[in-house]
């Protein structure tokens, strides 16, 4: 319904077409801020509301109430302000995504017990044998070996007292050599991983890099990155499916590859170190790493054929692909190895 609005002094009068009439306190009014010039909205104290464009006398008439509200549009009428405010909000929102969830991540998973990785991993075991893995072909001697290998010699380097480790053999589709750990302490070899390496100490390498995953709490600091993620994301949005729509699921895969990068970093220097403490030389990483990297290369993990070669991830015109993998460049680890083999050949215990 059309209407007229008055003010006078402290005073409102409001007359409408059919011409009944409102009085009021201006005081009493509740002003809408001023967001450029849309239809700015004055909520009576008897709950009707008085609808208005003319935003300029509304701010004249309101200049008590609507100060704040005129600096903002003054900010917003600007080109120049609107585009600082641009360039503040997304290096906030990179900076939160990019700095301040690793750390608070990273302090989280830090501060909760231990129960908490155990209460994690609970049936993910059953659940990769459902649909992963396959029963091991391994010989139960060779198993044997190496579990009490495992429990003898590398279980006993760990200082935390709190992880229970357990060592599982399992097959995996397209005969992949690989390793995997549970933030729970379970870890698991592949039987073509084992088969592949030619020593105890190539195997040893990489079962302290998945301890290193476990010691460093990397699975739950993954786990509260992604609530971080999805709390944000229903705050802004109030539908976790917008990240899709957003283009923000992208985003997200780019930012986790980058703090699986720096976990994958941060387990080879545990493994590392680890190796110079038990005597073991780094370049047995390297080797099995090297190994591992080839075999993959010789043959379609898809078919198990070795007619169509799989690119190399360090070749340059595959920077997309290594930028997109959760681990860095194999080169980049291989050469990390070798200088650490370097530190155990000269008799250190540490390297720098």
């Amino acid at each position: 319904m059309a209407a007229t609005l008055l003010g006078q002094h402290d005073r409102y009068t409001i007359d409408t077409a059919d011409g009944q009439s409102f009085y009021g306190l201006l005081t009493e009014i509740e002003v809408s801020p001023r967001l450029g010039n849309i239809e700015r909205k004055l909520n009576l104290e008897d709950g009707s509301v008085f609808a208005t464009t003319d935003n300029n006398a509304i701010d004249q008439l309101f200049r008590s109430q609507t100060q704040g509200s005129g600096f903002l549009h003054h900010l917003e009428s600007k080109l120049s302000w609107v585009v600082v405010a641009l360039v503040l909000t997304v290096f906030s929102g990179f900076a939160f995504f990019k700095w301040a969830v690793p750390i608070a991540s990273h302090w989280i998973a830090h501060a909760l017990p231990h129960e908490t990785n155990q209460l994690i991993a609970a049936n993910t075991l059953s659940f990769l044998d459902k649909y992963m893995f396959a029963e091991s072909k391994l010989d139960s001697e060779r198993q044997a070996a190496v579990r009490q290998h495992f429990f003898s010699q590398l279980v006993p380097l760990e200082s935390d007292t709190d992880i229970t480790y357990t060592l599982h053999f399992r097959r995996l589709g397209g005969g992949i050599p690989n390793a995997f750990a549970l933030p729970s302490g379970d870890i698991i070899l592949t039987d073509t991983f084992v088969n592949i390496s030619e020593n105890q100490q190539e195997i040893d390498s990489v079962l302290l890099h998945e301890m290193g995953h476990v010691a460093h709490r990397h699975s739950l600091q993954m786990v509260v990155q992604g609530a971080f993620v999805t709390v944000v994301v229903l705050m802004l949005t109030g539908d976790a499916n917008a990240l899709v729509d957003a283009g923000v699921g992208l985003g997200s895969i780019l930012l986790s590859t980058g703090y699986s990068r720096n976990h994958e970093s941060e387990a080879d220097e545990y493994a590392f170190n680890k190796m110079l403490a038990a005597g073991i030389d780094p370049i047995h990483f390297s080797n099995i790493l090297a190994r591992m990297t080839g075999y993959m290369e010789s043959k379609d993990p898809a078919t198990g054929s070795e007619d169509e070669q799989q690119p190399s991830p360090d070749k340059p015109d595959n920077e997309l692909v290594d930028y997109l993998s959760t681990h860095p460049k194999t080169q980049d680890r291989i050469d990390q190895a070798k200088r650490y083999s370097r530190c155990f050949q000269q008799g250190l215990k540490t390297c720098r």
